[in-house]
């Protein structure tokens, strides 16, 4: 299982669009794949859960993500994102609004990436207090998910409004109950991109 965390990464350059006023213009010229890639990062962890010899890296999901203009605002497009990647490596694609489909993804040996939000739809902020992708890749014999959170840092969810909604395991693998995600999950956006091996 590959964990990939963008905070590893403060230097490396994620261009987000620029052709905007005000603070995304300025955001844009700086930004990198800690500040702006949780989505890129998401997708190379499903992917090493669905192909497991896939080389697909970080190079790549940044050439795809500029090559499709999802490269959007201060992060990634998944609306323009997902499909292209998909394609690249071979994937079946289903967008979805309801937690339901997520675990029949994950129990027919699929991963999926969510969308959750904070502060922004008035949601508690367990996994950000803006917007964030993370990376869902197993469901548990007791119900709860697998999640990989490429924003994972000491003491994330021990933080006050975040203790005992979700269990670390070997110190990189969160677990929570559906529930607890689907109430996390964004909805402004499409909240679910599903994917399986083609």
């Amino acid at each position: 299982m590959k964990f990939i965390n963008q905070r590893d990464y403060p230097h490396w350059l994620y261009v987000t669009r620029t052709d905007m006023d005000g603070e995304d213009k300025a955001w844009g010229k700086t930004s990198t794949v800690f500040t702006s890639a949780c989505g890129l990062c998401s997708a190379i962890m499903v992917a090493d859960r669905l192909l497991p010899n896939c080389d697909f890296d970080l190079n790549q999901a940044i050439s795809l993500s500029y090559a499709v203009k999802a490269n959007y605002r201060k992060g990634t497009s998944y609306v323009r994102f997902a499909p292209a990647f998909a394609e690249k490596l071979g994937l079946q694609l289903e967008t979805s609004e309801n937690i339901e489909d997520v675990l029949h993804c994950l129990r027919t040996g699929g991963a999926a990436v969510a969308l959750v939000a904070g502060e922004p739809e008035g949601k508690s902020g367990l996994f950000t207090h803006g917007y964030h992708y993370v990376a869902l890749i197993a469901q548990e014999r007791d119900g709860r998910l697998v999640i990989l959170d490429p924003y994972l840092y000491d003491g994330k969810f021990d933080e006050e409004g975040r203790a005992g909604k979700v269990t670390l395991r070997d110190g990189v693998v969160a677990l929570c109950t559906p529930e607890v995600l689907a109430g996390e999950a964004t909805t402004k956006y499409t909240p679910y991109y599903l994917f399986w091996r083609g």
